[in-house]
């Protein structure tokens, strides 16, 4: 009888808005625990609901029409979120309790983040709240989730917007992936795929490219241009970009070659600055400026598993992943002027995996397993800074009711 087949971990399959987060504050109380997370999961919960706290209406204004199209809000959660090996561990201590060993729950140091999920009657949205925890410091009193992933409504999505901005006295703000962010994930994930130890296939995880060409300054009259390049030619730009005299395609193969093709067939120059790449889109991911679509990364056909030895390698597909999710990391806290670091550069998937420490073992991919929007931000008046400074102050005095 074959295995259930485990849900996907929450970073990968969904396609999601991209924010960026600045250090939330909460007081000496802190955010990472069970404790807090209980006590955000009922304030949250009762803001969607439209219920009394204290007394006080906490009911936003919101298109009710749309509301009610979900249904009834079911359940509300929030919890901490470990790495991919953490979550399928869990997922299959659930799924079958006798067949695997119950995992503690990541600790502070060692988690990702926190989890948002919202069950409404006909759907369940989510939202991460994500770091790199070998790399992310967090000032004292506060804690730093600088990027921001949410697949929610727009309707949901505010107030779950506004409920950060007025708890942890927070600045929300899209995170707009620049075009060499985009182009340097692709490059990244070819770098994997095509290295002497790499079991996979350029036409096995990248499959069909399309790349969509924006013009936002130049003219009104053409807007963009997609080109779309088979899953068999592929491989033969990035062979050829190799090839490219005086090194341009050394450390970017498949751009050099398709700036050569441009230039030669449509008499288009990619390193015009207002030519920008504004999508990538492939079998492994899909970025567009402010969103994302990561797909889970898959082991090598090669690999054998063997559930009572250590932990296999990881793959050339899931080390472009983790490659990739450092990389977005660093883009949402290295990069606005609401933090206090000045001269922080914006990082590419390349550049943040030579610079990573010693990487943990990594459980088998869960593919495997399975079988197969603020405006600019205004100047607070005392009264109102008092007032954020208070939403913090109210969930350390609130710990103790969410035990009841």
């Amino acid at each position: 009888m074959a295995a259930p087949a485990l849900p996907p971990y929450p970073l990968y399959n969904r396609a999601y808005n991209l924010y960026r987060l600045s250090p939330l504050h909460h007081g000496p109380t802190p955010l990472l625990s069970e404790r807090a997370l209980r006590t955000h999961t009922k304030r949250l919960r009762d803001q969607l609901k439209g219920d009394n706290v204290r007394g006080v209406e906490v009911d936003y204004a919101r298109p009710q029409d749309a509301i009610a199209t979900l249904g009834p809000l079911e359940d509300c959660e929030w919890e901490l979120l470990g790495d991919d090996y953490a979550w399928i561990e869990k997922q299959r201590f659930i799924v079958d309790p006798e067949a695997s060993h119950a995992t503690e729950a990541p600790s502070a140091d060692q988690t990702r983040g926190v989890q948002v999920t919202l069950h409404y009657e006909r759907s369940t949205y989510t939202a991460l709240l994500l770091r790199d925890p070998e790399t992310t410091a967090s000032p004292e009193d506060f804690t730093s989730l600088p990027l921001l992933m949410i697949k929610m409504p727009a309707p949901i999505r505010e107030i779950f917007l506004t409920y950060l901005r007025t708890t942890f006295d927070a600045h929300v703000a899209p995170l707009k992936l620049p075009p060499q962010f985009l182009t340097s994930t692709l490059e990244t994930y070819f770098r994997h795929i095509t290295a002497p130890t790499s079991k996979q296939s350029i036409r096995e995880l990248i499959g069909q490219l399309n790349i969509q060409l924006s013009f936002p300054t130049i003219t009104n009259l053409l807007k963009q241009i997609d080109i779309k390049i088979m899953a068999d030619d592929v491989p033969g730009f990035v062979t050829r970009g190799k090839q490219l005299v005086h090194g341009i395609g050394k450390d970017a193969p498949f751009t050099a070659a398709l700036a050569v093709y441009l230039k030669h067939h449509l008499a288009l120059d990619l390193s015009h600055p207002k030519v920008l790449i504004s999508k990538i889109d492939c079998s492994a991911f899909l970025l567009h400026n402010e969103r994302i679509r990561i797909e889970a990364p898959v082991i090598s056909e090669d690999t054998t598993i063997d559930p009572d030895s250590s932990d296999p390698d990881a793959s050339a597909h899931e080390l472009a992943v983790e490659d990739l999710y450092a990389a977005l990391v660093k883009e949402a806290g290295g990069t606005g002027k609401f933090l206090s670091e000045v001269n922080v550069q914006a990082a590419t998937p390349s550049s943040v995996g030579s610079a990573r420490r010693g990487r943990r073992k990594r459980g088998v991919s869960l593919t495997a397993a399975t079988g197969a929007i603020a405006g600019p931000k205004k100047a607070k008046g005392r009264g109102k800074e008092n007032g954020t400074r208070r939403g913090a102050q109210e969930v350390e005095s609130d710990v103790s009711m969410a035990d009841a």
